[in-house]
C-alpha cells in the first residue's frame, strides 16, 4: 500500500506513490476525507 498523509490538520488527505529505487515521489491523490471516501486508493 502506498503511504497516505493527513495535512492541514486533519482537514485533507494526500496520497503518494513512493519510487524508493528511483527517489521519486509521485502525488496520487489530494483532497477532502469526504472525497477521498469515495476513491478506491489502490487503483488511482
Amino acid at each position: 500500500m502506498d503511504p497516505e498523509f493527513n495535512v492541514k490538520g486533519n482537514d485533507y488527505r494526500l496520497v503518494v506513490s513512493v519510487r524508493y529505487d528511483l527517489g521519486l515521489m509521485y502525488v496520487r491523490f489530494v483532497g477532502t476525507h469526504s472525497q477521498y471516501d469515495k476513491i478506491d486508493v489502490k487503483t488511482i
